[in-house]
């Protein structure tokens, strides 16, 4: 073997192992395993396995021996299959990328999927007439006069990329669209040197740079932008803490704890004990990273009805159904929820009204139902408040565990919120606390 040849295998297996390294990284990492991040881990994987492949085909070149034999057929087979392979895997991951930030068309991607659908039957064909390459008698592997077309096909397969990058460009920011345009530029400059000079594998070696760029600069990207969610997530549970202790709200439950020491010293303890536990539960709420269990929120929640029930006494009445509570909710979910129903819905009503609180487990989640008979509003017309509390909830339900919050509310007839949790992920199921329970009242 030449000196070119051992050189080739040394860059190609050093690739390889880079490759895998990290995708070990980006396994034992804990990042979310987003779409782009599992197509990310194909492309490091596929790419490992081209490179192992082509460092085989060197290495068996022109040697004798059953093992040999088969081995320069098969690696070479699988370098030309998987290069098709690893084309329409990068596609898919810049339109998912893409997708993240703007709406991208999928046509590009199922031209790109067909295209390396038909040159992999091509590489097929080529076994049996020999159109791309040949292996001699010797054990040597040989281009052949179609070879060129081999490379076109990929050639093509980048133009297209080039177009997606070039037509959603303004979704990205600089430093992304150079690392996405390295592995645009680098492999497509190298396939057009390999279809006129053989002997260096530049097409492999341009391919692995440019995925360890991108692993550099675009995951880099992301675990900053990841940071900052988790940053804005802390603010924003400050921020609901804040909220739901306000003066008004610290004013009003005092005054009637104050007033039940004269009336009823027996409640007005019971009081002070709601009103500990409630402060208590908003002050935890800010180190809660992580979903709690159900029951626990339900107790916050059962606390601040207790100090509501104190100033509006019967005009808010609540019934619980609560056949499961084996599950977690992010924290601060339900209360806020509550909590728009009292001051929002049945204490704008000069008789009062009734809340009532459900749970239920289907076959793919659970979920929690909070509805009110109180005037409600048209979800369709603006009616001059805010509703930044709904948005927060929506906002932690989707980021701590993938669930969701829906609205229904009729202008006189109240308002109904149901929030979604989904059955996946680790923490979110819990022992069997409280099964059976049925409906009661406070």
């Amino acid at each position: 073997m030449s000196i070119v040849g051992y050189v080739n295998i040394s860059l190609e297996l050093w690739g390889c192992v880079l490759s895998l390294i990290v995708a070990i990284c980006l396994l034992v990492g804990g990042r979310p395993r987003s779409v782009q991040t599992r197509l990310f881990l194909q492309l490091l994987v596929c790419n490992a396995v081209i490179l192992l492949c082509d460092a085989a085909a060197w290495l068996f070149k022109g040697r004798s021996g059953a093992v040999s034999w088969w081995g320069v057929r098969i690696a070479n087979f699988l370098v030309f299959a998987l290069g098709y392979v690893l084309l329409a895997i990068f596609t898919h991951y810049l339109t998912a990328y893409l997708g993240q930030r703007t709406p991208v068309s999928a046509a590009p991607l199922r031209f790109v999927r067909a295209l390396c659908a038909i040159a992999l039957l091509l590489v097929v064909l080529s076994q049996f007439n020999h159109m791309f390459y040949v292996i001699d008698a010797q054990n040597v592997y040989h281009r052949q006069q179609w070879f060129w077309l081999s490379q076109v096909g990929g050639i093509f397969g980048m133009c297209v990329n080039a177009g997606i990058l070039i037509r959603y460009r303004r979704a990205v920011e600089p430093q992304e669209e150079e690392a996405l345009w390295s592995y645009i530029a680098l492999p497509a400059l190298s396939m057009c040197i390999q279809i006129f000079v053989y002997g260096v594998a530049l097409l492999n070696l341009a391919t692995t740079l440019s995925i360890l760029v991108i692993f550099l600069f675009l995951q880099a990207e992301q675990t900053r932008r990841m940071k900052a969610r988790e940053l804005e997530l802390a603010e924003m549970r400050i921020s609901i803490m804040l909220s739901q202790i306000q003066p008004h709200f610290l004013y009003n439950a005092l005054t009637s704890i104050k007033g039940l020491c004269v009336t009823n010293p027996q409640r007005a303890e019971q009081a002070v004990d709601s009103f500990s536990v409630f402060l208590r539960g908003n002050m935890n709420s800010l180190t809660a990273h992580q979903p709690i269990p159900f029951s626990q929120e339900l107790t916050h929640c059962k606390n601040y009805l207790e100090l509501e029930r104190l100033r509006f006494g019967g005009r808010v009445n609540v019934f619980y159904h609560l056949p499961v509570t084996d599950f977690s909710i992010p924290t601060l979910t339900l209360q806020p929820i509550v909590e728009n129903a009292v001051r929002h819905g049945v204490t704008k009503r000069r008789e009062g009204g009734t809340i009532w609180i459900r749970t239920g487990e289907t076959d793919t989640g659970w979920k929690v139902t909070v509805a009110d008979d109180g005037v409600g509003f048209d979800p369709q017309r603006p009616d001059g408040r805010s509703h930044a509390g709904i948005e927060n909830v929506r906002t932690r339900l989707e980021s701590q565990c993938g669930g969701s919050l829906s609205v229904k509310s009729n202008p006189g007839q109240g308002t109904t919120v149901e929030l979604n949790i989904p059955k996946k992920g680790e923490g979110y199921a819990h022992d069997n606390i409280g099964r059976g329970r049925r409906a009661h009242r406070p």
